[in-house]
């Protein structure tokens, strides 16, 4: 009788971790999917050469607003820094041969020609990047994922995804990702908050036109 009891015991916690081990699975190969379909879909904005990109960032008491442009070979970013209501400004310019860095705060105007600094802030880029499925597969495994819509746009909201783009010590990471495209359009990264519009084949020549040097003070290079 006894080890009739612990039989049914067994089996009973047997189709137990059977269910839990299933619907693990499950849960798994659904993010994979969802995955790396946002991670396809991305690649061609990656892509693209023609393209604006507008972020606002949230952090204590600061927001940084950036304008990114890219039109072939040419690159310009605008960045407007608010701290408490002191804004300061820093342009960047790349031609494709230099890039010119001005800096305007509300004690002077300066700029670094020819800095040899590359133009990175406001790429686009892949934010759910692994370096292979196997890695994706083992990151959907802890990740959470649901649908939203947030500012028209159906997304997913995706935590605790670990890729290459999450920073050493990051507790959360939260990214809203639209469906159709696979593109950020927010994100709160340990309680930092940027939102993210964009813009594509539609760059005009005349953002790349670089203010007056005249009106800066020249910094020596170093």
């Amino acid at each position: 009788m006894k080890n009739e009891k612990l039989r049914k015991i067994l089996i009973i916690l047997a189709i137990i971790v059977l269910v839990i081990v299933v619907l693990f699975l499950i849960h798994t190969f659904r993010n994979f999917v969802i995955i790396k379909t946002l991670q396809n879909n991305v690649e061609k904005y990656v892509a693209s050469t023609n393209y604006h990109v507008k972020s606002i960032t949230t952090e204590d008491k600061s927001t940084r607003t950036v304008n990114y442009y890219k039109k072939d070979g040419k690159q310009a970013m605008i960045m407007e820094i608010d701290r408490d209501g002191e804004v300061s400004k820093q342009l960047m310019y790349n031609n494709g041969e230099r890039t010119d860095i001005f800096y305007d705060t509300p004690q002077e105007k300066t700029v670094q020609l020819d800095s040899g600094v590359a133009l990175w802030l406001g790429e686009i880029s892949n934010y759910l990047q692994t370096d292979n499925d196997w890695q994706t597969f083992i990151a959907s495994m802890q990740a959470s994922i649901k649908t939203t819509e947030y500012n028209g746009k159906k997304c997913y909201i995706i935590n605790n995804f670990p890729t290459s783009m999450v920073m050493d010590g990051e507790e959360k990471n939260e990214y809203y990702i639209e469906k159709d495209t696979g593109l950020l359009v927010k994100s709160n990264i340990d309680s930092t908050i940027t939102e993210k519009e964009y813009e594509f084949d539609n760059v005009s020549d005349e953002v790349f036109t670089e203010p007056d040097v005249g009106q800066y003070k020249i910094q020596d290079k170093k």
